[in-house]
């Protein structure tokens, strides 16, 4: 997980629904308009530079959803927030999306799920939004063999908790299979392209902008943690 931007306000669509329907306003109406659907879908995209907001990797249009991070049944605030751009986020359908490729899909079950698929209609006080992580240090850091875990030394320099952070992507299941392999894949193909010129400077620093900067679409490359 890495900090995210909030957007900072609705995108024209939904500011046009929320007007005309007022008090009727739901969330199931408003995705009904394919073109106020996409429109808020490439905003929240734009603001995450293409990638997933819990696990990082690259949003694709046949792979791609809205996230309310207060679920919207739940009871006390879900469904007043359900349209509220600051309770929005996009995420990957989290293993569901049926492809040949199997860092986006294994066999559905429980155990292959992640992101919203996994946290489903959780509350836990305990939930860190990516929106209020910090931009650095990262609080998460990645493992050789993929396996994302807390950074006790980043949680005590910004003050979150390392057992919030733990619980964090144990609610997102950032450590499925799939995922796992898919950042360890990253981390040997980084190895394989920069590993002999660790000792040339000019280099490293090309490679560091390559790799963590968004590219000229705005993009980041997929697993940016990983990489960073």
């Amino acid at each position: 997980m890495k900090r995210i931007r909030p957007l900072d306000g609705p995108t024209p669509g939904l500011a046009r629904y929320l007007a005309s329907a007022g008090a009727n306003a739901t969330w199931q109406r408003f995705r009904r308009n394919p073109d106020r659907r996409h429109e808020l879908y490439e905003a929240l995209a734009d603001l995450q530079h293409g990638l997933c907001g819990y696990c990082e990797i690259d949003l694709r249009e046949d792979d791609r959803q809205v996230e309310h991070v207060i679920a919207r049944n739940q009871p006390r605030e879900g469904a007043a927030r359900a349209l509220n751009p600051a309770n929005l986020i996009l995420c990957c359908l989290g293993g569901t999306k049926e492809t040949s490729d199997n860092k986006r899909f294994r066999p559905t079950t429980p155990a292959s799920l992640s992101c919203g698929q996994a946290k489903g209609d959780s509350a836990d006080p305990d939930f860190i939004d990516p929106r209020t992580l910090p931009a650095l240090p990262s609080l998460t850091r990645v493992r050789y063999d993929g396996r994302i875990e807390a950074d006790r030394d980043a949680c005590e320099k910004t003050g979150f908790s390392v057992d919030t952070v733990s619980k964090t992507i144990e609610i997102l299941s950032l450590n499925v299979g799939r995922l796992q392999l898919a950042r360890r894949e990253r981390w040997r193909a980084l190895e394989d392209n920069w590993q002999e010129h660790l000792g040339d400077l000019e280099i490293i620093e090309a490679a560091s902008r390559m790799e963590l900067l968004p590219q000229p679409n705005g993009r980041l490359l997929e697993f940016f943690t990983t990489s960073r």
